[in-house]
């Protein structure tokens, strides 16, 4: 006769093995058992001895396979979960009020929301990560993706720019600010001025994507831009000086219509630098991080700002005799920064114009009263602000205090994308204050 204590340990050794058997052999026998047990063909020919041990294996069987396939399915999720926190090489946390939504009619009817919203971004990783793309997951937006755009701080000093375009990346372990700016052509599925929830997704460099839920707040749609009116024809202006200048800014728009923002450029007005080939004043083709053109970023007077269209108006103001003649001059101007005349794509021109021509507060006080915010068909306004970028990053040296006091009112509460002109400012000064000739703002987006 047996032992007990052999029996029972004879028992656990068989539960033991039972228990580490596969998860479809489990099955596989509980399955079995209870087609005997309940199917009746089978089940009459079982005798009464045989029968309360089938009903116990099956009993048996049939929680061990529940039990193992428990935990495979916990293990399989602790798995997951490991992975999915592998991935999350980076954490966003919104900045609720700073996270907005609008709507902007266009002129040729179609409409273009805008999604801007400011993040706190951890990187969790050992090295630096680059956030490369967004993209709006939830709800579906159908229509043309105009834009996405991620800006991050810097990690010395309050300069904001891209991964890709300004080499901004964040450092193992720190914490910076960074905004996101994505625009789709598209209608929205609920009011203005009604709160928008929308999954975000946000790339790595290492295509790791992070999904964060926010709430943008609505803003009021802008306005329509009117219908632009047919161009004016010189031939019909009787005042000879004012045909002159409108005879310059239509030249302009001969020169926009060939390069212009489609291609990065701002029609004749550009940046020569000595030695090296000419780039748009707004334009990514000269890249400030590469090491050959630090010396060139840092010592702004080898960049010159040129312009055949804007050298004829300058001949011509300074060679009219009279103040009355300079000051009409300076009137047309200005009566063209206005979306009905037909001039709107070339606002950069004329306020670039009236800035060399020493009306730069006028000029921007005309702009932001006369052009369309969110307007992205001719992109009047914000062409302004993509010149006012390029003048600030290459040509710094040419505004005094009042002259940057004056650019930074004229983007204070502006809507529009303002390629943080107000950042590049504040190093302008604090570079000042330091009694440096170095540029504040090379690795600065240049866009």
């Amino acid at each position: 006769m047996t032992p007990p204590n052999e029996s029972v340990q004879a028992g656990a050794k068989l539960l033991e093995i039972i228990k580490d058997l596969p998860l479809w052999l489990l099955v596989s026998i509980a399955i079995a058992v209870n087609i005997f047990l309940f199917f009746p063909l089978l089940s009459a020919d079982i005798s009464k001895n045989v029968k309360p041990w089938l009903i116990f294996a099956a009993v048996l069987f049939t929680v061990l396979a529940i039990v193992r396939a428990i935990s495979l399915g916990v293990q399989w999720w602790r798995s997951w979960r490991t992975s999915t926190e592998l991935r999350r090489t980076f954490h966003l946390t919104p900045i609720g009020h700073l996270c907005q939504w609008s709507a902007s009619k266009q002129s040729d009817d179609s409409v273009v929301i805008q999604l801007a919203a400011d993040f706190m971004v951890k990187n969790r990783t050992q090295g630096p990560i680059g956030l490369v793309s967004a993209r709006v997951i939830k709800p579906s937006i159908p229509g043309e993706v105009l834009q996405d755009l991620i800006l991050v701080r810097a990690a010395e000093g309050r300069i904001y720019g891209s991964a890709q375009a300004s080499d901004h990346t964040i450092p193992a372990g720190k914490t910076l600010p960074a905004r996101v700016v994505i625009m789709i052509r598209g209608t929205p599925k609920v009011n203005a001025d009604q709160p928008l929830p929308i999954t975000l997704g946000i790339t790595d460099d290492d295509g790791n994507e992070q999904r964060v839920r926010v709430i943008f707040k609505g803003l009021a749609t802008s306005k329509a831009p009117s219908q632009i009116a047919t161009l004016e024809a010189p031939f019909t202006i009787m005042d000879p000086l004012e045909k002159e200048v409108v005879s310059v800014l239509q030249s302009e728009l001969n020169r926009y219509d060939k390069c212009g923002r489609s291609v990065g450029g701002l029609g004749s007005v550009h940046i020569v630098f000595q030695g090296h080939a000419m780039t748009g004043v707004g334009g990514d083709s000269w890249n400030p991080n590469s090491p050959k053109n630090q010396s060139i970023t840092n010592n702004p007077e080898v960049a010159d700002l040129q312009s055949d269209n804007l050298n004829a108006l300058l001949a011509l103001y300074a060679r009219v005799p009279s103040e009355n003649d300079k000051k009409k001059i300076v009137a047309v101007l200005l009566n063209r920064i206005d979306e009905s005349k037909g001039y709107l794509r070339v606002s950069y021109f004329i306020v670039c114009a009236l800035w060399r021509l020493g009306h730069l507060h006028d000029a921007l006080h005309k702009a932001k009263t006369a052009l369309p915010q969110g307007e992205i068909k001719e992109f009047g306004l914000s062409n302004v602000l993509m010149m006012l970028n390029g003048l600030l990053r290459y040509r710094h040296p040419d505004f005094d205090a009042e002259k940057l006091d004056e650019i930074e009112d004229f983007v204070h509460g502006m809507s529009e994308h303002t390629f943080m002109i107000a950042e590049k400012i504040a190093a302008i000064r604090a570079m000042r204050l330091l009694g440096s000739t170095d540029s504040p703002i090379q690795g600065a987006h240049s866009q």
